[in-house]
């Protein structure tokens, strides 16, 4: 485990500050890699300090520090996905076709439903348009706005 005087070090930084800044920088992929020592010290694991190095070495090449951690997250993200096996893959896309087949079950349950209510609308429009003198529902209102 490595304190920030020795991650100071090792990034080649001349202040403690600047290693808080670079672990607060990338704090969500270093969660896993921090420890609290002594005194409420932070630890860091070696796998942390690989993170850093490529962190600094981005923000040396002339990035900004969010792009640079911006970098560095989306490379772990891609890392993380190489890592996950084929057959955890093979159980995943099954889960997600019975999920899918089950949505689209319930999907044509409903548009069967709405094809068969506006069946009905449209049969009910077509026998109130030929009585003379029927109101629409909206005449109601209209009268009680005008005060009728």
């Amino acid at each position: 485990m490595n304190t920030i005087s020795d991650l100071r070090k090792a990034l080649g930084l001349a202040t403690d500050n600047q290693v808080r800044n670079r672990i607060e920088a990338i704090k969500d992929l270093l969660y896993p890699h921090l420890r609290r020592g002594p005194n409420n010290q932070i630890l860091v694991a070696d796998t942390g300090l690989t993170l850093l190095r490529q962190l600094q070495d981005l923000h040396d090449s002339g990035l900004t520090m969010a792009e640079a951690s911006s970098i560095v997250r989306t490379s772990a993200d891609i890392s993380a996905l190489d890592d996950t096996t084929v057959s955890s893959r093979l159980a995943s896309n099954q889960t997600k076709q019975a999920e899918r087949d089950n949505l689209i079950a319930q999907m044509r349950e409903e548009i069967e439903f709405l094809r068969s209510r506006v069946a009905y609308l449209e049969e009910r429009q077509a026998a109130g348009e030929g009585v003379e003198g029927a109101r629409r529902w909206w005449e109601r209102l209209r009268g009680e706005i005008d005060g009728a």
